[in-house]
C-alpha cells in the first residue's frame, strides 16, 4: 500500500474514532440555553481525538488500529489511560465498531473517574462495559462490584456481582444534591 494512502486512512480513523465522552462544559451551556445535554461516556464523534503510545499498528487486514504503552486519548474534557486500545473498524471505514482499552485502565471526565483493567466501548450497542475490578466515581460518590454496564442511550448503569464480588456503594446525598446540570444522573 502506498504511504500517502495508510496516511490518509490513519488520519481518518483518528479523527473518526469513537472514543466516548461528555461534555460538561457544552452541556452545561445547552441546558442553560434550553437544549438538550449531553450524557456521560456518550459517544462523541465531532471532536478531535489526540491520541499518544510507545507502538501503534494499523492492520487492514483485520479492520483494527492498535496502540501499546502508556497510552493516552485526549477528547474533549474526557481522558483515558491504559497499557494498550484496540479500535475495530469497520472495512470501509463508515464508522467505528468498538474500542477496547485493557491494562490499568483509568478515564477521567471533571468529577468523574472510572477505574479498571478492561474497557469496552461499543458503538452498536450504545455501551460502555467496565470489568476487572471497576470502580466507577464522581466527588465522593463510588460505585464497585465485578462488573459496570452503562447504556449510553438510556443514560443508565448496572452494576453486576459474580458471587465473590459484590456491589457496593459509597453515597453523599449532599452531593447528589449539588451536581452540575449534564452530570450523569445518580444510578
Amino acid at each position: 500500500m502506498k504511504q500517502k494512502n495508510l496516511s490518509v486512512i490513519v488520519l481518518g480513523l483518528c479523527l473518526s474514532v469513537a472514543v466516548p465522552a461528555a461534555q460538561a462544559g457544552a452541556a452545561t451551556a445547552a441546558a442553560e440555553n434550553g437544549k438538550k445535554t449531553t450524557n456521560a461516556f456518550e459517544f462523541n464523534k465531532k471532536d478531535p481525538i489526540y491520541i499518544t503510545a510507545d507502538w501503534m499498528e494499523v492492520d487492514q487486514a483485520k479492520s483494527t488500529i492498535v496502540y501499546k504503552g502508556r497510552v493516552v486519548a485526549v477528547q474533549s474534557d474526557m481522558t483515558m489511560r491504559s497499557d494498550a486500545l484496540t479500535a475495530f473498524y469497520d472495512p470501509e471505514m463508515k464508522q467505528m465498531k468498538q474500542i477496547v482499552l485493557d491494562g490499568k485502565v483509568n478515564a477521567t471526565q471533571g468529577t468523574r473517574v472510572a477505574t479498571g483493567d478492561r474497557a469496552v466501548f461499543d458503538d452498536k450497542a450504545k455501551t460502555v462495559t467496565l470489568t476487572g475490578n471497576p470502580v466507577m466515581r464522581q466527588g465522593n460518590n463510588q460505585v464497585s462490584g465485578a462488573k459496570v454496564v452503562y447504556f449510553i442511550e438510556q443514560d443508565r448503569a448496572m452494576v453486576e456481582s459474580d458471587g465473590k464480588t459484590r456491589v457496593s456503594a459509597v453515597i453523599f446525598p449532599e452531593e447528589l444534591k449539588t451536581r452540575e446540570p449534564g452530570d450523569a444522573k445518580a444510578k
